[in-house]
């Protein structure tokens, strides 16, 4: 039986949770239970759970020790199973809870603190067609690796150890966001700000509230969002035309299904929401009324007014950089992601609660 480890009693964890909690509660770097982050001590690597939301960092235990020796070995070996990351947690953790599908990633890259995160800004620049090119004008100069999409989990550390994508401190992933690692959870959250500048452009988006009431809600199943900003998805017209097809990023298909509703407002608006909350989420799990703004299903899991703020932002940065083609998610790729046991069981752990607005 393997010994119960305790997290290390040191100044460095105790950055390290602190940093995880500025970060996951900056909604322009994480939203919901998005984003991971990790800290290697000795033998054990802590990694944030699967499910738990990295702004809670430093008022709950979310941390999971993993045997990184045993962990490392099958990355390397190129012969992990996604399904034995759960058997590589060192006894000590928090119960009930498991490392995050992300765990072979963390383990792979030798910095010790590593911390993905969800950039919108980044995002707005991956999501594009040439993306690779683009961040080579943008980023120019810096030792960074452009990581075309992958499936998140095992399939991704496989393209990140074949393309040598572990000498690079600053890693971008095609229509998912941004790695770092550094030797400090301090220095790696200072890369993240870096790029995010680099990336970011000038201006910060609009944020606009819904345009006047919505009559006739009650008993269809949903309610007005009240995730800053997701109201300019149905009141711009720009953003109105790319709003309906979100396959462009994992997190975005996973809560709100490939595509989002855009409905006009009219005496068939109530029978029409009552249908498609009929639909098992996450279908549907957003609508737009053009004219209005967003509606959430009252059924919705818990992180998806966050995540429509994500998107918000996303798709104003990429309007405000200059626009570009953008490399949607085929449907072979929507399916993977929602079929995926991993996210079936981060949607349970999210599922608990109703949704947070």
């Amino acid at each position: 039986m393997r010994d119960v480890v305790a997290h290390p009693q040191s100044a460095l964890w105790d950055e390290f949770l602190a940093v995880s909690a500025r970060i996951g509660g900056d909604i322009g770097l994480i939203q919901g239970a998005g984003g991971n982050s990790s800290l290697k001590d000795g033998g054990v690597m802590w990694i944030k759970a699967s499910g738990c939301w990295l702004a809670e960092a430093a008022r709950q235990p979310i941390m999971v020790p993993l045997d990184l020796a045993a962990l490392r070995a099958r990355v390397l070996a190129g012969n992990l199973a996604e399904a034995e990351i759960a058997a590589m947690a060192l006894p000590g953790g928090p119960g009930g809870l498991r490392a995050s599908v992300e765990a072979p990633f963390h383990a792979l890259l030798p910095s010790r603190c590593v911390i993905h995160v969800h950039c919108v800004d980044t995002i707005a620049t991956a999501i594009l067609a040439d993306a690779g090119a683009r961040l080579q004008q943008r980023l120019g100069g810096r030792n960074c690796h452009w990581q075309p999409y992958v499936k998140p989990g095992v399939p991704l550390t496989e393209a990140l150890r074949a393309s040598g994508a572990q000498t690079a401190p600053v890693i971008v992933l095609g229509n998912h966001g941004l790695i770092v690692g550094a030797d400090t959870p301090r220095a790696a959250e200072v890369l993240i700000d870096g790029i995010r500048r680099l990336l970011g452009g000038t201006g910060t988006p609009a944020m606009s509230v819904m345009a006047a009431p919505l009559a006739g809600l009650d008993g269809t199943g949903y309610a007005p969002a009240s995730a800053p900003g997701a109201h300019d998805l149905a009141l711009s017209p720009a953003l109105r035309a790319l709003a309906g097809n979100c396959a462009i990023a994992p997190d975005f298909v996973v809560f709100f299904g490939p595509s989002i509703p855009i409905l006009p407002a009219g005496p068939d608006l109530p029978a029409r929401l009552a249908a498609l909350a009929a639909q098992p989420l996450p279908l549907n799990a957003v609508v737009l009324v053009e004219g209005y703004g967003a509606l959430i299903r009252t059924d919705a899991m818990r992180g998806t007014q966050a995540l429509l703020t994500g998107y918000a932002m996303v798709l104003k940065r990429y309007l405000m950089n200059g626009g570009g083609e953008i490399r949607y998610f085929t449907a072979a790729e929507c399916a993977e992601l929602l079929n995926w046991d991993a996210e079936k069981y981060r949607q349970a752990q999210n599922r608990a609660e109703a949704t947070d607005g």
